[in-house]
């Protein structure tokens, strides 16, 4: 409900002045060291979301560990629904970069693809989100969203996307972890009650 009123026309379209002026901000007290580490922080994203989910299932399935190759595969799904997901709203919004819309604001990224949601962000949350769910301790959770929400605040301080463009990529990351989560529950469910059926089957 929330990302579906975030996609209106008249609100993605109308890029509220207020997202503008606040890159504007960001953009002013930017430095060399500050550049340097948010570009770095936003350049491993890429490799990190989707190898770990790939590692991990190369893990499992090395080390014959059940649990973790079934964390892998869902993982790497959730990374795969969720690129599917923001390449077709991207596509469907057709919302132009912070940079493009108004030329005064320099990016520090040349980025030609649409601006919302943002991919980066998504693609992160899906990572953390995915993680948390299986590993829900503290201290996996922390730091996961802590990175999640660093490539948040990095794709903004970059000029590449507006902050409705990193909640909304937010939303979508969580969400695509969540429904594969679902999706590998409800799969596993069905498998067990299939089984018990052919158990009690050969009994009687």
């Amino acid at each position: 409900m929330i990302l579906a009123t975030m996609m209106s026309p008249s609100l993605v379209q109308a890029q509220a002045r207020w997202e503008m002026d606040w890159l504007h901000r960001l953009a002013d007290h930017r430095t060399a060291g500050k550049n340097a580490f948010f570009q770095t922080i936003s350049d491993v994203n890429v490799p990190l979301t989707l190898g770990v989910p790939i590692g991990w299932l190369a893990y499992g399935l090395l080390d014959k560990n059940a649990s973790a190759t079934r964390e892998g595969i869902t993982w790497t799904a959730a990374q795969l629904v969720n690129g599917a997901l923001t390449l077709s709203m991207k596509a469907a919004v057709n919302r132009p970069r912070p940079a493009v819309s108004d030329p005064t604001l320099i990016a520090l990224e040349d980025v030609r693809i649409h601006s919302f949601p943002s991919g980066h962000t998504s693609s992160a949350f899906t990572l953390a989100t995915s993680i948390s769910i299986d590993h829900p301790q503290w201290y996996v959770v922390a730091p996961a969203f802590l990175y999640a929400t660093l490539i948040g605040y990095s794709r903004c301080y970059l000029g590449v996307h507006y902050p409705s463009d990193v909640i909304a990529g937010a939303i979508l990351g969580s969400g695509s972890a969540w429904l594969s989560d679902r999706a590998d529950r409800w799969i596993r469910e069905g498998s067990a009650r299939k089984q018990k059926k052919q158990s009690l089957a050969f009994i009687y």
